[in-house]
C-alpha cells in the first residue's frame, strides 16, 4: 500500500552509508556508493566480467564485510568458492573460516524466489547475479524484452526496498562484433535495453588485443558508460592471476 509522509517527519536511514570498490581511479569516476544503488557491469563473453565482479565482492568483504548475497547461475559453489579463494589468496578452506558475511545461491533463477530470499533475509545489503539473462520472471510476457523490463523493474523495488546495493553482470548484444569499433555502448544492452533506465551506473570491460591480436595494449578498459552521481569516462585495470589491479 502506498504512503505518504510529512518531510520532517522522513527518517533518512542509511544517510551516512556509503562503499567503494578499492579501484583507485573507478572510484575517483564513479564517487561513493549508496545504498539503492544498482550497478551492471556489462561486456561480450570472454571479457572477464565474472572475474572482475568477484574481485569486487572480495573487496567489499574484506572493507566492509556487508551481509552479501551472490546469486551464482553461470558456475557451480565450487568453482565460485574457488575463484573466490584464489582472488583473496588463500585456500578454500581458509576462505570458508575467514567469516565472510556472504551467502551463496546458485539455483535462484527466478525472480519470484529472489524476492522470497530477500523476505527471508532482510539482514542483506549487497546483491550479486551473474548474470541477468539467466534470471527469468512470469511466462505471462509476450516477448524476452518485456520479460527482463518486469525483472529490472522488480529488482529496482528491491533495492529501495532493503536499502541494497545490487551488481549485475550482463551479457551484450552479438551487435558488437558487426561493427569495426568493438567498444561496448550502452545500445549494445540489446534485448535487456531495460537495464539503461534502472541502472544508476553501467561499467564496460573491454580488452582491445581480444579483436586485434597484435596489440601490445595488454590492459582491460573499463568504460563508465552512465553514472548518475559522478563522472563518466575511461579508466585501466591489469589482470593478473585472477586479479584486476589499478
Amino acid at each position: 500500500m502506498a504512503t505518504i509522509e510529512k518531510l520532517k517527519d522522513i527518517v533518512l536511514e542509511n544517510d551516512s552509508a556509503s562503499y567503494n570498490l578499492s579501484y583507485k581511479n573507478i572510484d575517483t569516476l564513479i564517487g561513493e556508493i549508496k545504498p539503492n544503488t544498482i550497478i551492471t557491469i556489462g561486456a561480450r563473453p570472454g571479457m572477464g566480467k565474472t572475474t572482475f565482479l568477484n574481485n569486487v565482492i572480495i573487496n567489499l568483504l574484506n572493507n566492509y564485510n556487508l551481509p552479501t548475497l551472490y546469486i551464482s547461475l553461470d558456475s557451480s559453489k565450487e568453482k565460485l568458492i574457488s575463484d573466490l579463494a584464489s582472488i583473496s589468496n588463500k585456500s578454500v578452506k581458509e576462505l570458508q573460516n575467514n567469516d565472510y558475511n556472504l551467502y551463496i545461491s546458485t539455483n535462484c533463477f527466478n525472480i519470484s524466489d529472489l524476492e522470497k530470499l530477500l523476505e527471508e533475509n532482510e539482514d542483506i545489503k549487497v546483491l550479486a547475479i551473474d548474470y541477468i539473462q539467466l534470471l527469468s520472471g512470469k511466462n505471462t510476457f509476450t516477448s524476452m524484452a518485456d520479460s527482463y523490463s518486469d525483472i529490472l523493474s522488480r529488482l529496482k523495488v528491491m533495492a529501495e526496498k532493503y536499502n541494497l546495493v545490487i551488481l549485475l553482470t550482463s551479457q551484450l548484444s552479438r551487435n558488437v562484433e558487426l561493427r569495426m569499433d568493438k567498444e561496448p555502448q550502452i545500445k549494445d544492452l540489446g534485448k535487456t535495453s531495460a537495464l539503461e533506465e534502472v541502472s544508476d551506473i553501467i561499467m564496460f570491460l573491454y580488452h582491445e588485443d581480444y579483436y586485434i591480436k597484435e596489440s601490445k595494449n595488454k590492459l582491460t578498459e573499463v568504460i563508465v558508460a552512465k553514472n548518475r552521481y559522478g563522472k563518466t569516462g575511461i579508466t585501466y585495470l591489469n589482470y593478473k592471476e585472477n586479479k584486476y589491479i589499478d
